[in-house]
C-alpha cells in the first residue's frame, strides 16, 4: 500500500539524497566542533567526515536540480571518460576528452531542453535532458577543464528557448 502520492513520492525520492548528506554535514560538523577543544582525535575525524559529506552534499545537490523525470526517447550510457546515447533515430558515443562545445537548446513549444555535445573530429550528439541517464552530465562533464555543473543546472531549468552556449574550447586548447 502507498501511502504517498506518486508526484510526492518522486519529490521525496529526488531529494533524499540531498537531505541524507546535509544531515551527516550538520551531525558531524556539530560533533567536530564539540569534542576538537577537548583534543580528542574523534573531533578531527568528525569534521574530516564532515567534509566528506560537504563534497556528497554538494553532487548530491546538482543531481537533483538536473533531475527531470524520465519522458524522453533514448537512454544516456556514460562509461570510462565516454559519453554515449541510444534513441529511437539518432544515437552514438563521443570521447568526453575530446568535446570542443556543450550547448543546451530549447525548441519553442517543444518537449524540453536537450545537450548539444560537439566533438573535435565534427561529430556531435543531441541528448533530450529528459532522457534515462541524462541526469548525470553534469556531473560526468565536470572533468572538462572550467566546466560548472551548477551553469548547467541553471541552463537546464530556463525556460526560454534558443541555443545556450555552456562550455567552449577555443582552437589552441584554452578555454574561452
Amino acid at each position: 500500500m502507498r501511502f504517498l502520492r506518486p508526484k510526492a513520492a518522486g519529490l521525496v525520492h529526488r531529494w533524499a539524497e540531498t537531505v541524507a548528506a546535509a544531515a551527516v554535514v550538520l551531525v558531524a560538523g556539530w560533533h567536530g566542533l564539540r569534542w576538537t577543544g577537548q583534543g580528542a582525535v574523534f573531533g578531527w575525524f568528525a569534521l574530516g567526515v564532515a567534509l566528506l559529506a560537504l563534497f556528497w552534499l554538494r553532487a548530491a545537490l546538482v543531481a537533483a536540480l538536473a533531475g527531470r523525470p524520465v519522458a524522453g526517447p533514448g537512454l544516456v550510457v556514460l562509461r570510462e571518460g565516454v559519453i554515449g546515447y541510444m534513441g529511437h533515430y539518432r544515437g552514438g558515443f563521443l570521447d568526453i576528452d575530446m568535446l570542443v562545445r556543450i550547448e543546451i537548446y530549447r525548441v519553442a513549444g517543444g518537449t524540453g531542453p536537450v545537450w548539444r555535445l560537439l566533438a573535435a573530429d565534427g561529430q556531435d550528439l543531441a541528448i533530450p535532458a529528459a532522457a534515462e541517464g541524462a541526469e548525470h552530465l553534469p556531473e560526468a562533464l565536470s572533468a572538462l577543464p572550467g566546466f560548472s555543473d551548477l551553469a548547467a543546472v541553471g541552463l537546464l531549468r530556463r525556460a526560454e528557448s534558443g541555443r545556450h552556449l555552456l562550455w567552449e574550447r577555443s582552437p589552441a586548447g584554452r578555454l574561452r
